[in-house]
């Protein structure tokens, strides 16, 4: 119990003193109240509530059929349905950006077929938006509906109950939970999503992480910038808390109730995986094709490691730096979170560790990178150390969530009987529990991995390109310097990479079972 209280005081540690120490150098009462009182702090809040209300209505929307398709099937239609899970936690921002461009810009393959272009519109952000973030429905509520036991459903149809009364009554009381804690997500990702509101939006569709840097960028107002952040922090907070009040049954996926298909959620399924994989394929395709002469080329890549590219934009640095950075991450992370979760013992726990591990998620990257930055300007941290740090701190909210279910069902009785018999703890580790939860802990590593591999906020800000150059960064500034064939294949290398990582990471979650 101890050490739960310990590593998570750690933990918020880490975050709070690069913040807590810009805060004390640039935290203001009356420029904090006079910020927090201006118009435009208001419009910003309410458009930042607004676009990410929309962002989890539409997500839910549009996710929520394939959800059941994927619930009452197992073939290949339902398996990338279900794998479409991995955009929203690996997929980068900036292929995402240059696919939405060739799709929906100017001279996008849409504006040429139906005149439609949507860039630089709310409905840009929405749309990138609801395709990173609707696959976290499917994939919650499918599960949800995959362990709902087969003869809950079974005695209602013996008693007599209809369709409408069993979804009302049995079915939609044991989703709920799974749909709330997806809310909560797409809702946080979507509150704090800064390349999508920068690129597809622009600056007149400004959200609290856009504003922050913004105002750090232009003006270097540290003030009004951390005004934004706390109100992004306390809002995500409250609620993460509200989130965080009900209990939460986790039911185990057993052979479950099957309904027939449905031809309409059949149809919006089909256009749900066309939407979803249009922008995967286009990224992917992005450096193979040039889609403004609509011919293939590999020139992108040709260029992409010449000499000449990378005396100024350093391409092969930023993939040894990006492998090396996201590798010590994963380990941290996966460490860190799994004796956090290993010493949870009861609800009370689970609502604390809850609170103060998702609370960070609410952390704007744009602050905590200027936090980071501010670290190294007073104390002359080193770029790497200050990155890893920021990764760290990103990184432990996304692996709790990915293991938090796995590890607090794990049958811990045999770690008692094995400590009867005079084991220690590093025994029953090494030969109880790793080779139970290896499979887990591996598949949430490459998970973790991946993320810090596309990751762009925090490198952006912190303009770690002249110092630490990683891919995302040195992707944006081919793509800002028109070498848009090499951008786009950096873009090709980067989504084929975090694919297969993605894929390999689901084939052990596979086997673990």
């Amino acid at each position: 119990m101890k050490k739960l209280y310990v590593f998570i005081f750690l933990f918020f540690i880490l975050w709070i003193f690069p913040i807590g120490n810009l805060i004390s150098q640039f935290f203001d009462l009356n420029s904090f109240l006079n910020v927090l009182t201006k118009i435009r702090t208001i419009r910003i809040l309410k458009f930042t509530l607004l676009q990410s209300s929309l962002s989890v209505l539409f997500s839910f929307l549009i996710g929520v059929f394939p959800a059941f398709y994927v619930s009452n099937n197992n073939n290949p239609f339902s398996k990338l349905l279900e794998n479409s899970f991995f955009i929203p936690f690996f997929f980068p921002p900036i292929p995402t950006i240059i696919a939405f461009s060739l799709l929906y810009g100017s001279n996008g393959i849409i504006n040429k077929l139906f005149h439609i272009n949507i860039l630089y519109t709310l409905i840009a952000i929405i749309l990138a938006h609801s395709f990173y973030n609707s696959p976290i429905f499917v994939k919650y509520i499918s599960d949800s509906l995959k362990a709902i036991p087969k003869n809950y459903i079974e005695n209602a149809i013996i008693d007599g109950s209809s369709k409408w009364n069993i979804f009302k009554n049995i079915t939609f009381p044991l989703i709920l939970p799974s749909i709330l804690k997806a809310s909560f997500l797409v809702f946080t990702y979507s509150f704090v999503s800064f390349a999508i509101v920068l690129s597809l939006g622009g600056i007149k569709y400004s959200t609290f992480e856009v504003a922050i840097f913004t105002t750090l960028r232009s003006s270097l107002d540290f003030s009004k910038a951390l005004t934004y952040a706390i109100i992004q922090f306390f809002v995500l907070l409250i609620l993460n808390y509200i989130i965080s009040i009900p209990k939460i049954y986790e039911l185990n996926i057993e052979e479950n109730y099957t309904y027939k298909n449905n031809i309409f959620i059949v149809i919006l399924s089909f256009f749900y995986l066309l939407y979803e994989y249009s922008i995967v394929i286009t990224g992917t395709l992005a450096g193979f094709f040039d889609f403004i002469n609509v011919r293939f080329t590999l020139k992108g890549f040709i260029n992409l490691f010449s000499k000449n590219i990378n005396l100024y934009y350093p391409v092969i640095k930023s993939f040894y730096n990006t492998f090396l950075i996201s590798f010590i991450v994963s380990i941290i992370s996966i460490i860190f979170t799994y004796i956090i979760l290993r010493n949870i013992k009861n609800h009370g726990q689970m609502i604390f560790s809850n609170i103060f591990i998702l609370s960070s998620l609410g952390i704007s990257s744009a602050f905590l990178a200027m936090s980071l930055l501010s670290l190294n300007i007073n104390f002359s941290i080193p770029y790497p150390i200050l990155l890893g740090i920021g990764y760290t701190i990103i990184s432990i909210p996304l692996a709790y969530t990915f293991m938090q279910q796995r590890i607090l069902s794990f049958d811990y009785s045999l770690v008692e009987a094995s400590k009867i018999d005079g084991a220690n703890t590093l025994k029953t580790f090494f030969f109880i529990e790793l080779p139970i939860l290896k499979n887990t802990l591996l598949s949430v590593f490459l998970q973790i991995f991946a993320v810090v591999f596309g990751e762009f906020t925090i490198s952006y800000t912190m303009q770690s390109i002249d110092y630490f150059p990683l891919i995302s960064n040195v992707n944006y500034s081919l793509s800002n310097a028109r070498y848009y064939l090499e951008s786009q294949a950096l873009a090709s290398i980067t989504i084929i990479i975090i694919f297969i990582i993605f894929n390999i990471s689901v084939f052990l979650n596979k086997e673990k079972h």
